[in-house]
Formats: structure tokens, sequence, C-alpha cells
């Protein structure tokens, strides 16, 4: 033991864990895959166990209202979506059942929660569970809980769906006192380093091309809600609005402002000097008023 607490002074400073403010809901049945997929942009019909995909839910006008990452779980599907619209996207989930599908529908929050640990990859490899393999993306177990881990520039990000009361006991029992608990603010930042798009941004009414995120629609699949808008969109090959990452000499609040160029922005994300803004034409330095903005385009877009 007396080693381990050697090792944590070591290396445990250098790692800081997440709490996500997300809904869970637990979908089972023979029928709840071929329900649930009726109801996104992806497809999600050949979903392996330990398999997540991510994906969006639209309206009929084709714009967001919740982004979900589904995890099936063995004959479960655990599905992850934003807090702000759960009670709304469960709602549309239990409605959209057909009289004689066998879908039930499990209200998970406060039960399960997501946390993401984030740190260099050579401190956390000799942490997480040796089954962990670069190659395969699915999700593994770590004792009763699961996670998944993706590479983040310099950094490595474990997402791990744990009890959410034995939150503390596991990053006690795994990375010791030193592990950093992250606030939002710094958070944030990570997101805006890395392309993880968030509610802030799909609250906004926005389509999924206009926040970059057409890899998550699959016009291929059937009918989902909005299919006929973004294949109508997706005919013209017109783009109105552009998702940019954007750095600026003053601190700027969240909001719309009109450029010295009458170009309408929405800054939908923005902590310190840094975010994301929502463009109608692309402009590599944005004057508005006294602030001076500049932007560079997302390499990759997540979305949590």
């Amino acid at each position: 033991m007396w080693l381990r607490s050697i090792f944590w002074l070591i290396n445990m400073d250098n790692i800081d864990y997440y709490i996500h403010n997300c809904s869970i809901s637990v979908a089972e049945g023979k029928d709840c895959i071929e329900h649930i997929n009726r109801l996104i942009t992806s497809n999600i019909k050949s979903i392996s166990d330990l398999q997540s995909i991510d994906t969006l839910i639209c309206n009929a006008n084709g714009r967001i209202t919740d982004s979900l990452q589904i995890l099936r779980i063995q004959e479960q599907l655990l599905i992850l979506g934003n807090s702000e619209v759960a009670e709304d996207t469960r709602k549309l989930i239990v409605s959209g059942i057909h009289w004689n599908e066998d879908v039930r529908i499990m209200n998970g929050d406060g039960i399960l929660s997501k946390i993401s640990i984030i740190g260099y990859e050579d401190d956390l490899l000799e942490i997480i569970p040796k089954e962990y393999n670069r190659i395969n993306n699915n999700w593994l177990n770590w004792k009763e809980n699961y996670f998944k881990a993706s590479k983040h520039n310099e950094r490595m990000k474990i997402d791990v769906i744990v009890k959410t009361n034995e939150i503390d006991s596991f990053i006690m029992e795994n990375f010791g006192p030193n592990c950093n608990k992250l606030g939002i603010e710094k958070w944030v930042d990570f997101r805006i380093s890395n392309g993880v798009l968030s509610f802030d941004e799909y609250k906004h009414n926005f389509l999924p091309s206009e926040l970059g995120l057409d890899k998550f629609v699959d016009l291929k699949k059937g009918c989902y809600p909005g299919q006929e808008i973004h294949a109508r969109l997706e005919s013209r090959e017109k783009r109105k609005k552009k998702i940019l990452r954007f750095s600026s000499d003053k601190e700027i609040q969240l909001g719309k402002y009109v450029s010295g160029n009458g170009t309408k922005i929405n800054i939908t994300t923005s902590v310190g000097k840094s975010g994301f803004l929502i463009i109608n034409n692309l402009e590599e330095e944005i004057k508005i008023n006294e602030f001076i903005l500049k932007t560079d385009e997302l390499d990759t877009i997540e979305i949590s």
C-alpha cells in the first residue's frame, strides 16, 4: 500500500476528472434497437456488445434537439443524453413505442453517472485495466464499471460509466487523493481545445450541417425525424452557417453579435478568451465593437 501511495504522489497531480451532467436511460426488450433506430440520425441496427455510437435527435424541421451516446451492454442499450432536455427526450422515446413492440425504458438518472479522466497517456496506461487495446475502440469492463479511452492531442481521456454513489470510492481507489476534480470552466476549456460540442451549441436550434456534424447523419438508413430536410439540404450542397473556434484579445460574453462587415455571429461557448462561434460568412479575423476575434476551423468535431 505504501508503494501505491508514493505512486499517487508522483503521478496523480497530472490527472484530472470531470463528472458529466448528463441524463441516462436504459432501453431493453427484443425490439429496443429497432425502436431507438427510428428516432435517431445514425444507424444502430448492427451495434455490437460494448460498442457505442454517437448520434443526434432532431425535430421535424431537421433541427438538433439532443445528442446521444448509445452503448450496448448485452441485450440492453444505455442511452446518454443532455440533462437539459432529458424529460423531453425520454417522452419522445416512450411515446414512439408501437403497441405490439417489446420495449421498456427505464430512468437511470441519479443511479449511473459518466465521468471523464484526463491525463497523459503513459500515466493512465499504468492504471487502466490491461485489456485496453488502442486498436479496439469498444468499451471494456473495469471491475463492475465500463470504460472507453480516446486520444486528444497529447492527452488521453478515459470515459467511465460508474454508479453515482461510488464515484468518490472509484477515484480514490484507482487514482488517489491527488486526482483533481475539474470545475465546469476547466472542462469547457478542454472542450474548446479538442472540438467537443455540447448542449451550449445544440440549444440554438441548428441543423447538423451547421455544426459540422454531418458524419452523425446517415441518410441511407431510412426515415427518422428531420430526414427529409437533411436530404433536401444535401442535394442543394449549401451551408449557410459554420462553426469555428475563436481566440479573442479580450474576454467576450455569450450572445449574438454583428461584425464590422455586417456578418451575423452567435457565440455559443466562451471561457477566458476562447470559445466556439457560429458565423454566416467565413472571416479569419472578426471585429466586433472593441473585440478582435481570430478564428480557426476544427480539425475534428465530437459531441458530448
